[in-house]
């Protein structure tokens, strides 16, 4: 899983932080593409802190800290022209004590996301689990209903360390 963040992190990663976004959030405005000031206002109306910085692929990485504390990374996908259709969010968690066994542990994820379907959870290849959520806008997404899916996937990240520790 590292690999994996570094080799999102290779795309000329110097982090500063960033000017407020020019977008306010706007519950019913209908978004037909996503864009970084949709995620930025989305993001500020949560009083999550972030920071981004450019990727190779022409879009951003942003690194989020939730307001309970979760940190996650989100980056568009399926892009044009700055206008995104997709948005991938990942979080990190360090390997659970107690599953000493990769079968165990696969076992154990299979059955948080039979119960917590909006985020998906799975063993990295370093062996720590990865919970990872994505949000599409193909027909349009009201940016409240994209702020609600966020907000699932951070309530999620809770969620999984309440059921991983059962």
């Amino acid at each position: 899983m590292k690999t994996l963040f570094l080799a999102i992190a290779a795309g000329g990663l110097a982090l500063s932080p960033v000017a407020a976004s020019a977008q306010t959030y706007q519950e019913t405005r209908l978004l037909q593409t996503m864009d970084d000031a949709d995620l930025e206002a989305v993001l500020d109306a949560m009083d999550a802190a972030w920071k981004s910085s450019p990727r190779e692929d022409d879009t951003d990485l942003y690194q989020v800290t939730f307001a309970n504390g979760l940190k996650a990374y989100a980056w568009y996908r399926v892009c044009e022209d700055g206008q995104c259709r997709g948005l991938v969010l990942v979080a990190q968690f360090s390997r659970p004590s107690g599953y000493d066994s990769d079968a165990a542990l696969d076992d154990k994820l299979r059955g948080f996301n039979d119960t917590a379907p909006a985020a998906k959870a799975y063993r990295g290849t370093d062996g720590n689990v990865v919970l990872q959520s994505y949000i599409i806008s193909d027909g349009g997404i009201m940016m409240g209903n994209m702020k609600a899916q966020i907000e699932v996937f951070r309530d999620s990240g809770g969620s999984y360390q309440n059921y991983i520790s059962q």
